[in-house]
């Protein structure tokens, strides 16, 4: 004769004192514990693998901010040292000046026979 699996209502307070990890479905409850247990840490190490680029991507913000920024000021300085008149002013120490008429383009034309 084969036993009957005598199946009793589990209640709370069964579960809070533990005694479902004592009793004859013993092996099956520990075994679904520690996949619990299993699936609780890789969401925890999953949390710290994005926690740990989210940092990362900030900070490589802040260095695209600060050389945009950088970037900027350059361009500005440099906008400044090519205007016409300071360029002018420079360049009039050594006795040049802007010519009176206007420049002339040469190019060079090909003929094809």
């Amino acid at each position: 004769m084969k036993k009957k699996a005598i199946h009793k209502e589990i209640s709370i307070t069964d579960i809070l004192k533990g005694k479902f990890l004592i009793e004859n479905n013993a092996p099956r409850a520990w075994g679904f514990l520690l996949f619990i247990m299993f699936l609780a840490f890789i969401s925890i190490y999953s949390s710290h693998l994005v926690d740990k680029k989210v940092v990362e991507i900030r900070k490589i913000k802040d260095s695209l901010r600060e050389l945009n920024s950088e970037s900027a000021f350059i361009h500005q300085k440099l906008m400044q040292k090519k205007m016409l008149i300071d360029v002018e002013k420079k360049v009039e120490i050594y006795g040049l000046k802007k010519p009176d008429k206007n420049l002339y383009k040469l190019t060079k034309v090909e003929y094809v026979n």
